[in-house]
């Protein structure tokens, strides 16, 4: 009887024991306030100063002296011109700078271009630019990749129109407000903005359908980045987004790195801002882009006054030094190709898919059109997971894994 009991109250013991849970904190070794025994990031990071130099690739060809975005996508770097400049998108020669495409979009005009991004099919040009905070007509065109092409010269574009849920003003106010936008960048099935704030220089964060249609902005969050963000720009891996800006009072010139976030949660991020040189020696920074998951390339529009005179150019930038080690290690992750597997592929019915790491993370079903058509989660430890597929039409399909290590993604063909 009394060993009865006493398994018993040990079976209570176990199961009223409370259970280890994930302790938030900093787990960044390089932050001022690193927490050792933080197994999640809660954002809390603090960095002491950096600065940086932004050694000079070389000078960019006359035609893009107001280059105001950069995209790196499929080995080929593309930039575009801001407001009043002719809707065309630019191919350059990094090594040159000079412009070895040219492709006009037949269908819309270049009210005030400011970024590119891109996902598996499309690029999108960001047409927001919006200096008096008046403009009804925002919008993002998106251009088929398939039409970039070597040889093309001309391609038409589709309109995602959106509006900003909480302006209910439109007086004009040049420079004078919380409605301009220069920088976006696509993850998962939707486009990230992050606005140009005149009035208090922080900047608003919105997400818009990547998918064409009229849209309202969805607000996420705001970010006091203290001064005004001209570009944003995501790393292949997804574990770290970058947004470059300006001081319109003294031209500092600055990029705020996010890493360790999960999914899409970017302003949960640890913020890390790393000071530029001066836009006196750089002219004002206005196009961003990642070339691999540690390196990047700035562009600067054309400058003149009657101190100085800078040309338009472009800029590399190595963010390894002040990126957390566990970004460091994706990219070795990432450059193994080994993350996920799906089987058998093609397939009809079920798809098995197998994962290397055993961080919490969930699947993602996309068409070639970017919409979402099926999701499922993954816990931390579970390393398989059935998808069924039966009611998903016969296809190609973009299957990807997303965590707080990145996103990857595999292509998928039902049959």
């Amino acid at each position: 009887m009394l060993a009865r009991f006493l398994s018993s109250l040990l079976l209570l013991v176990v199961v009223m024991a409370p259970r280890a849970r994930a302790q938030g904190g900093c787990p960044d070794p390089q932050a001022t306030n690193y927490t050792p025994g933080a197994t999640t990031n809660d954002g809390s990071c603090q960095y002491a100063p950096t600065t940086s130099a932004l050694p000079l690739k070389t000078q960019l060809a006359d035609e893009v002296a107001e280059t105001s975005g950069l995209l790196y996508t499929g080995g080929k770097l593309w930039t575009l011109n801001d407001s009043g400049n002719t809707p065309v998108l630019f191919r350059l020669d990094s090594a040159s700078g000079r412009v070895v495409q040219q492709v006009r979009l037949s269908n819309f005009n270049n009210v005030d271009w400011e970024d590119l991004t891109a996902d598996a099919q499309y690029v999108y040009v960001g047409d927001f630019g919006n200096n008096n905070g008046d403009r009804r007509d925002l919008r993002i065109l998106r251009v088929a990749q398939a039409d970039l092409g070597p040889a093309a010269t001309t391609a038409t574009a589709e309109a995602i129109n959106f509006s900003y849920p909480d302006q209910t003003d439109f007086t004009p106010r040049t420079n004078q407000h919380n409605y301009d936008c220069e920088a976006f960048f696509f993850a998962n099935d939707s486009l990230h903005l992050f606005t140009k704030n005149w009035a208090d220089l922080q900047t608003r964060y919105y997400t818009v359908p990547a998918r064409p249609g009229t849209h309202v902005a969805r607000l996420k969050g705001t970010f006091n980045v203290n001064g005004l963000i001209t570009a944003a720009a995501r790393n292949a891996a997804g574990t770290v987004a970058g947004l470059l800006g300006y001081s319109a009072r003294d031209g500092a010139t600055f990029v705020w790195l996010l890493s360790g976030y999960r999914g899409t949660g970017f302003l949960q991020a640890n913020k890390r801002r790393i000071e530029l040189p001066n836009a006196l020696l750089i002219g004002q920074a206005e196009g961003l882009c990642f070339v691999s998951n540690t390196r990047a390339f700035v562009s600067n529009e054309r400058f003149s006054n009657i101190l100085v005179n800078v040309p338009q150019q472009l800029y590399s930038l190595r963010l390894g030094n002040w990126l957390p080690a566990s970004v460091l290690a994706t990219k070795n992750a990432v450059a193994s190709k080994v993350v996920f597997s799906a089987v058998p592929n093609p397939t009809s019915h079920t798809l098995r898919v197998t994962r290397t790491s055993n961080e919490a993370a969930r699947l993602v079903l996309y068409d070639l059109l970017g919409r979402v058509l099926l999701t499922a989660a993954l816990p931390a430890g579970h390393l398989t997971q059935t998808l069924d597929l039966g009611t998903i039409a016969e296809g190609q399909y973009s299957l990807q894994l997303e965590s707080s290590r990145g996103v990857y993604a595999q292509k998928v063909v039902v049959q």
